[in-house]
């Protein structure tokens, strides 16, 4: 008999949330993810966020883990008056509550979909580095967004989008100077470790963010005040791991790949702000293929999508 110790394989779930309009695309999530072979051993949870029973009793054979959503933070529930699709907005900084038991919590939004599963690789190198994995906006050597307000002299009147969110929720000046210079995370994909020690320090940022401010952006900026004021560690994604450009296609293998020299697989492509397309699966646009030509396409799942062997 062997004197090594057998190594239990971490148990990992990946967390999304959605609303009756949502549903359909978080069914494509959940089918993306199970096209994928290599991550069988992921389990697929799901939070209903104002779901109708209808919709949740379809989905539920369809994940390992269902639970109906509940406002986390009472503040939150208050401002959202009744808009309960805004509940996964919060919910996301809490799926160790809704799903114990699991050592890493993946959370991936309904809108985006797995194409490539090296992208849950790298979000799982991520964890074991730094307990927090997660991607910006846009790259890191693009420059941070500023909403210029106007001039005054020589001077530009401007804001940045930590800026504003930390002005909004009326946080202590030096802590509004400090995040005016970050550019925001995007949580619409990452990953936290079950012991990492960010959980609590996201939840308290999320709390004081909004009592005073918008549920819209706190949850980004919880995380970035997690990392930039209160120093916890982070490992950043490539931006292919949360993509939300308009993507090329691979002549060769008919896989969906970056717009950029040298075209890398888009490993989870993120619909976010395109109405249209997430309420219309039939819905397509012309693309560009990496030779060149022209392709038609929706930008939502469909299995024929995938990288062709």
């Amino acid at each position: 008999m062997s004197d090594r110790t057998a190594v239990a394989s971490p148990r990992i779930t990946i967390v999304t949330g959605a609303d009756d309009r949502y549903a359909p695309l978080a069914a494509e999530l959940i089918a993306s993810v199970r096209a994928h072979r290599v991550l069988d051993h992921i389990d697929l949870s799901l939070i209903g966020t104002g779901m109708s029973p209808a919709v949740a009793e379809s989905l539920r054979p369809q994940v390992e883990n269902f639970a109906d959503g509940t406002w986390s933070i009472d503040a939150a529930e208050r401002r959202a008056a009744g808009r309960d699709w805004l509940m996964a907005r919060v919910a996301k900084l809490y799926t160790r509550d809704f799903f114990p038991g699991y050592d890493v919590y993946i959370w991936i939004d309904a809108d985006a979909w797995v194409c490539d599963p090296a992208a849950i690789d790298w979000l799982l190198t991520g964890v074991a580095e730094a307990g927090l994995a997660v991607g910006y906006d846009d790259r890191p050597t693009s420059p941070i967004p500023l909403d210029i307000r106007g001039f005054l002299g020589g001077w530009v009147l401007a804001r940045t989008y930590c800026m504003k969110h930390a002005r909004r929720a009326r946080l202590p000046a030096e802590a509004v100077r400090r995040l005016a210079r970050v550019r925001p995370f995007n949580n619409g994909v990452f990953a936290l470790a079950a012991d990492a020690p960010h959980w609590p320090v996201i939840q308290g940022h999320m709390r004081r963010l909004v009592h005073k401010g918008r549920i819209v952006g706190s949850n980004q900026m919880a995380i970035v005040m997690a990392v930039h004021l209160d120093g916890l560690p982070v490992a950043i994604l490539p931006h292919a791991c949360n993509y939300l450009e308009v993507p090329r296609v691979c002549a060769r293998s008919g896989a969906f790949v970056e717009a950029e020299i040298p075209h890398r697989p888009v490993g989870v492509l993120h619909l976010a702000a395109r109405d249209a397309m997430r309420a219309d699966p039939t819905l397509e646009m012309d693309l560009r293929d990496t030779a060149g030509g022209t392709v038609r396409r929706s930008l939502r799942y469909r299995s024929e999508y995938l990288a062709r062997a």
